[in-house]
């Protein structure tokens, strides 16, 4: 009988808290899992606790392995079954985990078989007591708990590794993971770069009339953070969560919102994002020392960049030796490492440099009427918020090509970097303030070198709300800019970690991916991941946008498509 009070409870818990004038004074316990290990500020990682609705997506893998080949279901709610009484309306399995649907996850949980609920939540790590009811399967009833170590590992490997069934199934909920983070229940973070969840569980003596509130996020980088907020709610935990990232800027999250942005005048970039150094070496080219982690370097001294180095601001030559790769900014770089052992260099620079940098690398010397309306689109994109939860953005096209004060370079080998003629010459103070009075009015936010004609919707590309679609003001229809590329089998291996039997473009729910097979499984990639892995091997052009088909040719796959960019907003490429 208590455990049927508590469930109910639960069920209602985050509707109150959405009616709350303010969250509560919780204890807020946060755990971050990185390329280091494991931290935590107040012990506890090895102790099982419920998480709630943190244990939904491993009932969607169950589903998914017990419907080999189905589709997920379309499902009504209603709000007689979930914590918001109004209902969430026809949903999909995306959505559903976005806005941490009970309705559809009961029904979910219901279409599945026990034993597969159980080896699906036993094999993300959790320990259940008893039957593995629809209730206990989506954390309702309190029957099931996880180490905050294993929880951690648990998301990790969710947006890391591919399902052996149902692939499909992960990708929607990795697109509800992210939508959580941008507008659903971790909306609170304020860092949409996340896949991020949030859950509420009974909290332990609370005698099932308190709960505590769990929040959980995940970046690109594998860099993992866990928040839990006793008493609180999920909502309630994400949103202290946020707030402690935003405090902390050597943490996961992005930098402090006072010190980030355009408004601020501050900007973090992830700089060689693509190329995934293994070692950096920075050198100063300013005109004095600059402090650093180890003392003060020296005008014209260099030191080899190791993960928890700071160097303060000064002009940077940033050099990638296994890649011959020459950058200088302007800026101050902290470092860190992912998990697969690449290094995290990120650059603090003004916003009026970081917008100089986009347009050295998007516009040619000899363009200058394109100069301010780029920057204005640059403010535009930077307002809507960081894109990465360890920088605002970063220097591929997953937010905008960026090559600080140059030198541009050309790739006539992967392996090597040559540099390519004089990059376009910073903003000249005048500029900057048209451009910032220009950027408050409405304008694009997003852009690219050449549509080739036939721009795309951000949604198309990236996956995320926005299916608008921008027309070219500088080129038609007829103007394609077509490209092709040939990947021989060995580059293509190399990029996608084995022999490569089949490559093919697809177009699930309207977002472009390019589904990769080898004998591990079929990854569907989206553009972004797609083109850092063969530009890591082919080069920056390896795969210029989104192709529109890539085929089986000869020793490997041809690939064609149009336009020089990711084909989304603003084109600022010359007419032919």
């Amino acid at each position: 009988m208590k455990r049927a009070l508590a469930a109910v409870f639960l069920l209602f818990a985050e509707a109150a808290a959405v009616a709350a004038a303010s969250a509560p004074a919780g204890r807020l316990t946060v755990w971050r899992l990185d390329g280091s290990g494991l931290s935590a500020a107040g012990g506890g990682a090895d102790t099982a606790q419920a998480v709630g609705s943190l244990q939904k997506p491993f009932v969607a893998q169950a589903w998914a392995a017990a419907h080999p080949g189905q589709p997920t279901p379309r499902l009504r709610c209603d709000g007689r079954r979930c914590w918001l009484h109004r209902g969430h309306g026809t949903l999909g399995l995306a959505r559903a985990v976005a806005l941490s649907c009970n309705e559809y996850f009961l029904a979910l949980a219901a279409d599945t078989p026990e034993r597969s609920l159980r080896a699906g939540l036993a094999g993300a790590g959790f320990t259940l007591r008893g039957p593995a009811t629809p209730e206990v399967a989506i954390g309702l009833a309190g029957a099931a708990s996880i180490t905050p170590r294993r929880l951690l590992e648990a998301y990790v490997e969710l947006t890391r590794t591919p399902w052996v069934q149902g692939d499909d199934v992960r990708r929607e909920v990795l697109a509800g993971l992210r939508e959580a983070a941008r507008g659903g229940t971790a909306r609170g973070l304020g860092h949409p770069g996340y896949w991020a969840k949030t859950g509420t569980a009974e909290s332990p003596g609370g005698g099932g009339l308190r709960t505590m509130g769990w929040a959980l996020a995940v970046d690109d980088a594998a860099h993992a953070v866990l928040a839990r907020l006793d008493p609180g709610t999920g909502r309630e935990a994400a949103e202290a969560l946020g707030r402690a990232l935003a405090a902390d800027a050597q943490g996961l999250g992005a930098a402090d919102p006072a010190r980030a942005g355009p408004a601020a005048g501050r900007v973090r970039v992830h700089v060689f994002s693509a190329a995934r150094p293994r070692t950096v070496r920075a050198v100063n080219r300013g005109s004095g020392p600059v402090s650093s982690t180890d003392g003060f370097v020296g005008p014209g001294a260099a030191v080899l960049l190791r993960p928890g180095d700071r160097l303060g601001e000064s002009l940077w030559e940033l050099g990638v030796p296994e890649r011959r790769l020459v950058r200088r900014v302007q800026a101050a770089l902290t470092a860190g490492r992912d998990r697969t052992g690449a290094l995290e260099v990120v650059a603090e620079m003004d916003a009026r440099e970081y917008a100089s940098g986009v347009i050295a690398a998007e516009l040619s010397p000899a363009d200058r009427g394109h100069r301010v309306p780029l920057a204005a689109a640059v403010l535009r994109f930077l307002s809507r918020g960081p894109r990465h939860a360890s920088a605002d953005v970063c220097d591929s096209t997953h937010c905008a090509w960026f090559i600080g004060r140059g030198p541009r370079v050309r790739w006539p080998v992967p392996e090597r970097a040559i540099a390519d003629g004089p990059p376009a010459a910073p903003l000249e103070a005048g500029e900057w303030e048209e451009a910032r009075a220009e950027a408050l009015r409405p304008g694009p936010a997003q852009w690219t070198s050449h549509c080739g004609g036939r721009p795309l919707s951000s949604h198309a590309v990236w996956g995320d709300d926005d299916d608008t679609v921008a027309a070219c003001p500088v080129h038609g229809p007829g103007d394609r800019r077509p490209w092709t590329r040939t990947w021989t089998d060995a580059e293509v291996a190399r990029a996608f970690g084995g022999p490569v039997q089949r490559i093919a473009v697809t177009w699930p729910e309207g977002v472009f991916r390019l589904e990769v097979t080898t004998a591990a499984g079929t990854q569907g990639l989206l553009y972004d991941d797609a083109h850092a892995r063969l530009a890591r091997v082919l080069g920056w052009g390896g795969m210029p946008s989104p192709p529109d088909r890539v085929v089986r040719g000869g020793n490997g796959f041809r690939a064609e498509g149009v336009g020089l960019g990711h084909r989304v907003g603003l084109c600022l490429g010359p007419p032919r």
